[in-house]
């Protein structure tokens, strides 16, 4: 999953200049040495998140949704389950990815086993399953039956 795709100038000390005030070093992204770019060379970076390690419970986050409603059923759900949960936020280039987190440890595996796996649980797959605006058609069918 894209998270953020930004363009940076290459400049003459080996950095590349992100914004007026926000520069990162080459040494920063790579062992490597800097590579021989003229002063000036435009750069663009993604950044990326690997939506297995996101959903997998790894500090606390056990779902992601960009649609608010559905963070907040899925919160009540859990809560019914005597689960508490909280709903984050990542601000995306174009819109924001809520996620689902669990504090404490020992309720992490029984929520995603209820949300997404689990046989007997929702079995939701992610918003990124579907097509670009496409609705998630396993939150809805769980919701409308």
């Amino acid at each position: 999953m894209k998270l953020i795709k930004k363009t940076g100038i290459f400049n003459s000390d080996g950095a590349i200049v992100l914004h007026p005030n926000i520069a990162i070093s080459w040494k920063w992204l790579s062992n490597k040495n800097s590579p021989d770019l003229p002063p000036g060379t435009p750069l663009e970076f993604d950044i990326s998140l690997d939506e297995d390690t996101l959903l997998s419970g790894k500090y606390g986050i056990v779902w992601a949704t960009y649609n608010l409603h559905q963070a907040e059923v899925l919160s009540n759900a859990l809560l019914a389950q005597n689960i508490s949960s909280v709903i984050g936020i990542i601000e995306l280039d174009e819109r924001n990815l809520l996620l689902l987190k669990i504090n404490n440890p020992k309720d992490r595996n029984e929520a995603m086993d209820f949300i997404w796996r689990k046989e007997g649980g929702l079995r939701l797959k992610p918003d990124w399953s579907y097509a670009e605006g496409e609705p998630n058609k396993s939150f809805e069918k769980w919701i409308n039956g």
